[in-house]
């Protein structure tokens, strides 16, 4: 009956610790997500002490258990007070279903207003800033899908500038492509001619994918060079997209050239592709005519938008700005503004704030309007994948 009892003591605190951890990554704001981490320190934890003293049952574990518990217990409220009034002092957003605020002119509290539009820096760079080259070195990944080509060519001709170095990454995904699941005893030599034509047909239609991107190259007078890899493809992708740019990437598609893969499976695999640079295109592309850069408050974002801007791409089209709602967003976001501004950009901030656990609107991110998003997400937040998995066009900055 005693190991029952510990048993459902255990899993009982494991249980309130799981639910505190969920409450602590969906609660709306700061002081709701506190209330749901002290359950898991002091609920949570100390059924969890209970059964473990019932479980060893001797007086030294009771002693043990006896004391955390009152550690706890003194700590932990006084912990999440001090907590609290710090959030709250230093203007935390309480969620509007919280009710009335009940200490609204007890306590100074430092506001932050969400409802104005965060101002441009209108004063002029104090010299005047040379325009931005474009890109020099591009990549076009040449994944085969039914409409890969057509996609490619519209990227290419939306980011090439003269002077541009054009290089023809070939690749076969090897670890795809050799994979033939159980093999019945004596089919080895079966599933080996299997692999060598799977591998053949794919070599082939590779060759002639990159055959027809060269003609097009040289019927727009472009410099290219072109090579060939077979391996992990996405590990080669990133590698040979550190060394440039921009790398296009067609959306839907991906190096598996002689298999027939599953809905969904290329845009899985390219989805795990995280270089900055990456330019995913989707078939029916059309020349953007503004961009909107998704920053997430944080010092990751800040770097990727000091890449964009650098690169050069697409640099005369008016760039737009919104960062997530979550804690420092409105001082990073006119930060950022002021960036852009200083570079010479035509720039201007977003707003409202999107909630970071929402999907985005597809409309300010659509369309005639490139997205451009962070390549090395922070928080992998769901306003960010909505983005990365939509059928648009993306570029990772």
């Amino acid at each position: 009956m005693t190991e029952i009892a510990a048993a459902l003591l255990l899993v009982l605190g494991a249980a309130i610790a799981l639910i505190a951890a969920i409450g602590v990554a969906r609660l709306p704001d700061a002081f709701l997500r506190m209330h749901a981490a002290t359950k898991a320190g002091v609920v949570g934890a100390g059924l969890m002490l209970l059964g473990a003293g019932l479980a060893f049952g001797s007086a030294e574990a009771w002693l043990r258990v006896g004391l955390i518990l009152i550690f706890l217990l003194v700590t932990v409220p006084i912990a999440s007070h001090a907590l609290g009034r710090a959030a709250y002092l230093g203007g935390a957003p309480l969620w509007p279903g919280s009710g009335p605020d009940a200490l609204a002119g007890v306590l100074s509290r430092h506001e932050v207003d969400r409802s104005a539009p965060i101002p441009v820096p209108e004063e002029a760079p104090a010299m005047p800033q040379a325009p931005q080259p474009g890109p020099r070195r591009i990549l076009l990944a040449l994944a085969q899908g039914e409409t890969s080509e057509a996609a490619l060519l519209g990227g290419l001709d939306a980011v090439t500038t003269p002077g541009a170095e054009i290089t023809l990454l070939s690749l076969l995904c090897a670890p795809s492509l050799s994979h033939t699941g159980p093999v019945p005893l004596g089919g080895a030599h079966y599933a080996k001619r299997l692999v060598e034509r799977r591998l053949t047909a794919a070599r082939e239609g590779a060759g002639a994918l990159a055959a027809r991107l060269q003609s097009e190259c040289e019927a727009r007078g472009l410099a290219f060079a072109a090579r060939h890899e077979e391996g992990d493809a996405l590990r080669l992708l990133e590698r040979a997209a550190a060394h440039h740019d921009v790398t296009l990437l067609p959306r839907g598609a991906w190096f598996d050239q002689a298999q027939v893969l599953p809905p969904g499976m290329a845009e899985g695999r390219a989805r795990a592709v995280a270089a900055p640079g990456l330019f995913i295109i989707a078939p029916c592309f059309q020349p953007p005519r503004a961009l909107h850069f998704l920053h997430e408050g944080d010092a990751a974002s800040g770097e990727a938008l000091k890449r964009h801007l650098a690169s050069g791409l697409f640099a005369a089209l008016p760039l737009t700005i919104t960062a997530l709602d979550v804690p420092g967003a409105p001082l990073a976001l006119a930060d950022a503004v002021a960036l852009a501004s200083a570079r010479g950009r035509q720039v201007r901030a977003g707003h409202p704030l999107p909630h970071p656990d929402h999907p985005l609107p597809r409309e300010p991110f659509g369309g005639p309007v490139l997205a451009v998003i962070p390549a090395h997400s922070a928080t992998a937040s769901p306003a960010w994948r909505s983005l990365r998995e939509g059928p648009g066009s993306i570029l990772l900055a």
